[in-house]
């Protein structure tokens, strides 16, 4: 039975991928709380467009080569989205409204695992990391990519 788990048969390594990405968005979103949580969903789309539009993106990639060049990007996106965050954090409201803390936590971490997936196919490709297959790659395709940018933003509009 393991060894049929082990290799793919039951659980897909695609599946495998987004439920770390899970966990890792989880784990920050119970350290850190729903505010830090809905600041950084928010913060996540001007990092975003000041990435793909900043002229001088080029000019400040140091390293050269696949992984490493990815690492430079991921570093360049994450000096545009921290002070956002940052900003964004300071004005995010702590007002709770009811339902379970879990279930909130649980839709931010999926908001997450969708922004990052949306950066992944966008802007920069992070193939280098993890090639997601063809079910992963027709979801996130140009055709629905508006639509699921606005998930994330209805998950915190209706949690």
């Amino acid at each position: 039975m393991f060894s049929n788990l082990l290799n793919g048969s039951f659980i897909s390594t695609d599946i495998i991928a987004l439920v770390v990405l899970f966990i890792i968005f989880f784990s920050y979103a119970l350290y850190f709380g729903k505010n830090r949580m809905i600041s950084l969903i928010l913060s996540f789309y001007p990092a975003l467009y000041l990435f793909s539009s900043f002229p001088f993106t080029d000019k400040l990639i140091f390293m050269e080569g696949g992984i490493a060049l990815l690492i430079n990007q991921i570093v360049l996106f994450l000096i545009f989205l921290i002070p956002l965050d940052i900003i964004i954090g300071r004005y995010v409201s702590s007002a709770g409204y009811g339902g379970s803390k879990y279930l909130k936590m649980i839709g931010y971490s999926i908001a997450l695992v969708v922004l990052v997936l949306v950066f992944s196919y966008s802007v920069v490709s992070l193939d280098s990391f993890y090639n997601f297959g063809s079910s992963v790659d027709n979801i996130f395709s140009n055709d629905y990519m508006f639509w699921l940018t606005l998930i994330p933003l209805a998950i915190i509009l209706f949690l």
